[in-house]
Parts: C-alpha cells; structure tokens; sequence
C-alpha cells in the first residue's frame, strides 16, 4: 500500500511537472532582442496579440507579420516589409528559460529559408517594452 501511495504521488509530480511545461507564458505584448551578423545590428522582435514586427536599432521596421501562438508553438505569416516572405508560414517551437528572460524558437518547418536562417534555435533576450504605439499597418 505504501509503495502504491509513493508511486502514486511520483506520477502526480511527473505530470504536474510535464503540465507546467507545456504552459508557456504568454507572449503577448513582449519584445524580444537579437543580434543578426548578417545584418550586422540588433533586431527587435514585438510581439502583440495577433501581429508582430521587427525593427532595428534606429527604429526602421525590416518585417511584419500575423503572429499565432498555440501551445509551444509560433506561427508567423509575413505579410509586409523589406524582408518579408509574403504568405510564406513559418512554425516554430518555442521554449522559454527557466526566469522567462530568454526566447528560442526551433524551426519546425519554414518555406522562407531567409528566416529559418536567421532565427531557427538562436537565443532572444527579453526586452524592456515601450510604451509607444506599433506601427502596424
């Protein structure tokens, strides 16, 4: 009965852990940094509630995109900028650090190989979000 009863709350310690997991925080309205060699610049990823954009470091938008989070999973469909892959869906695995500060997106499947390249399993840095308005179009 013991052995039942040490087994039993294992398992419930197993799954609550598992559960905990696959609950990511939300990410929406979190800004997210990275620093591209190809661009030679640091680029900001905001995400917003079913949108996202990225800006460099003066502020220029290079990309936006309808942005859907389902589980631990990122989808982005570009539809607008200098670098977007227009109507290219890209699906990302997201897993987030144990104090939520850094970002990594795992390529699931992306048509656009620009963005693979450029994001598939390198390390975001949580940013400081500021308060002024989007500009999404």
């Amino acid at each position: 009965m013991k052995k039942a009863l040490v087994l039993v709350t294992i398992l419930i310690g197993v799954l609550t852990s598992a559960r905990a997991q696959s609950q990511l925080p939300s990410l929406k309205n979190t800004t997210w940094k990275l620093f591209l060699t190809e661009m030679n610049d640091t680029i900001t990823l905001h995400i917003k509630s079913d949108t996202s954009y990225v800006t460099t470091t003066t502020g220029e938008v290079v990309v936006r995109s309808v942005c859907r989070v389902s589980a631990d999973t990122l989808y982005f469909t570009d539809y607008d900028g200098q670098y977007a892959c227009l109507n290219q869906t890209g699906k990302y695995k997201l897993s987030l650090s144990d104090d939520s500060n850094n970002l990594t997106l795992a390529l699931i499947e992306d048509p656009c190989d620009g963005r693979a390249n450029a994001i598939n399993k390198v390390k975001w840095t949580r940013a400081a979000t500021p308060p002024a308005a989007s500009p999404m179009k």
